[in-house]
């Protein structure tokens, strides 16, 4: 496989965490050929969640700056979008039963990293859906097969962005920073304990 796609995979952060991924193989000519192809194809669904979450994070960033008497304001708010977030995601995660679920226990900016039973040929194109749970967001791309290394049971795969809008690649690497976070404060905490 060609050196650069690795290399480009190589140049994002990735943290060791799981998320739920659903695969479809698809041949390479349904890739959207440009990111406005893309957007005819993302489910109506997926844009939905990540403008919910896009717009919470735009709504609470004014009442920062009026000080303590906003901040149980903006407590409040916050629970009120979780509610909100907690509930799409749950109407994601039951979308498209069709697909390969499975679980991804690396991903970044630059793709993912997950084992499966199944052997794929390194260049298998993939439209992927990722649940990204903690963040109360899912992100629709397509994703293609760039390493693959056997295991004592099926093959780990290094699945990099074959086609992914600028606004979904920025939200896999917020929420890889934020696990990185989550595992700092986790291994803090055991450590005082």
């Amino acid at each position: 496989m060609s050196t650069a796609k690795v290399d480009l995979f190589n140049q994002y952060f990735q943290i060791d965490e799981t998320v739920d991924v659903n695969l479809k193989t698809i041949a390479d000519h349904l890739v959207p050929i440009d990111n406005d192809a893309l957007e005819l194809r993302i489910p109506p669904l997926f844009k939905l969640a990540n403008e919910v979450n896009a717009l919470e994070q735009s709504a609470l960033r004014p009442l920062r700056q009026l000080g303590d008497l906003a901040e149980e304001l903006a407590q409040f708010l916050k629970a009120q979008s979780r509610k909100i977030d907690l509930i799409m995601a749950h109407i994601l995660a039951t979308e498209h039963q069709d697909e390969q679920k499975t679980q991804a226990h690396s991903f970044g900016g630059g793709g993912l990293i997950l084992n499966d039973l199944a052997d794929h040929s390194i260049g298998q194109q993939f439209c992927t859906k990722i649940f990204l749970h903690h963040e109360a967001a899912a992100v629709f791309c397509y994703t293609e097969v760039i390493l693959k290394e056997p295991l004592t049971q099926g093959w780990q795969y290094t699945m990099a962005f074959s086609r992914i809008r600028p606004e979904d690649q920025e939200l896999m690497v917020r929420a890889s920073l934020h696990s990185q976070s989550r595992q700092l404060r986790k291994r803090r905490k055991n450590e005082q304990n």
